[in-house]
């Protein structure tokens, strides 16, 4: 089964939430609060969703996070490849793992895998925040 780190999803908790609370900013800390998420590790998350233009912010008191673009317009993977680039459904096929498995030079499944791993990342690419709202 695939599994979704907490990062990510925390980060999906997130953005349905800030999703859900109108054109009003929210906070890290009131996100934090009202989902139940560590504060320091959910300020690192929104933080990586906004250098990544997922999400938008404002400083100063009043201020907080939006979402930056509609959630039909906020991929799933956006959100995968903001959280856990590297990450992929077996250890081989993660960027920058190549070669490392002492099983390559026998192994008959990478290929497989591959093609299963490009059609995961397409049906991630075809699911929007808006699904899961």
């Amino acid at each position: 089964m695939i599994r979704f780190s907490k990062k990510v999803e925390y980060a999906l908790m997130a953005i349905k939430f800030i999703s859900s609370s109108g054109p009003r900013l929210v906070t890290a800390r009131e996100i934090s609060e009202k989902i139940n998420i560590p504060y320091d590790l959910l300020s690192k998350i929104l933080q990586r969703l906004k250098s990544e233009n997922i999400l938008s912010s404002t400083q100063g008191t009043h201020g907080g996070y939006l979402l930056a673009e509609s959630p039909d317009k906020i991929y799933l993977h956006q959100v995968l490849q903001a959280m856990d680039a590297d990450k992929a459904l077996t250890e081989c096929l993660e960027i920058g793992k190549e070669g490392e498995c002492c099983l390559e030079d026998t192994c008959s499944i990478k290929s497989p895998l591959t093609r299963l791993q490009q059609e995961v990342e397409e049906l991630f690419k075809s699911k929007t925040i808006s699904d899961l709202v």
